[in-house]
């Protein structure tokens, strides 16, 4: 599974929002010391936002996030491979190692939004199940993640032996 330069890392909200507890930024000449102590808790973000590093959203895709200028939550990522149970049939949860059939391609291919989908007027195509951009593969039950999708990490299992 590959991510096409798509990259997960932690988003931060803005300074200037809600979820700052910081207040807003002092002033560097009337108040050097209090803007150093804000200033080191507050750096200017790839994309030229100043964000607060003690109010995390969560874990994002970076470049869809760039792209729309809001976070864009990993799991949402418009790019990047998903794996996801093929037809959504999940092993026992208790099953600590069990081969899952998985569906691997990108979010548009998994939730039935590609063109392939669909007749030249715009009508779904009946009983296809998935087109051409998917392929199945066989994951580790230990590789679900929060989400319900599986990740590309190797079996605990098998790194172990």
């Amino acid at each position: 599974m590959t991510d096409h330069e798509h990259e997960q890392g932690a988003y931060f909200w803005s300074a200037d929002g809600p979820y700052c507890k910081h207040g807003p930024e002092p002033d560097s000449e009337t108040d050097g010391d209090a803007w150093d102590l804000w200033s080191d808790r507050h750096p200017v973000s790839d994309t030229g936002h100043t964000i607060c590093l003690d109010a995390p959203a969560g874990e994002a895709c970076l470049t869809c996030s760039a792209e729309e200028g809001d976070m864009v939550p990993w799991a949402a990522c418009r790019v990047r491979e998903h794996a996801r149970p093929k037809n959504d049939i999940v092993p026992n949860p208790d099953a600590e190692h069990e081969q899952v059939t998985v569906w691997v391609g990108t979010q548009e291919c998994l939730e039935r939004e590609c063109e392939e989908y669909f007749t030249d007027d715009g009508d779904e195509i009946p009983g296809k199940d998935r087109c051409s951009h998917i392929r199945e593969e066989v994951a580790c039950s230990c590789q679900r993640e929060t989400g319900g999708e599986y990740s590309s990490a190797p079996c605990a299992l098998l790194v172990a032996a």
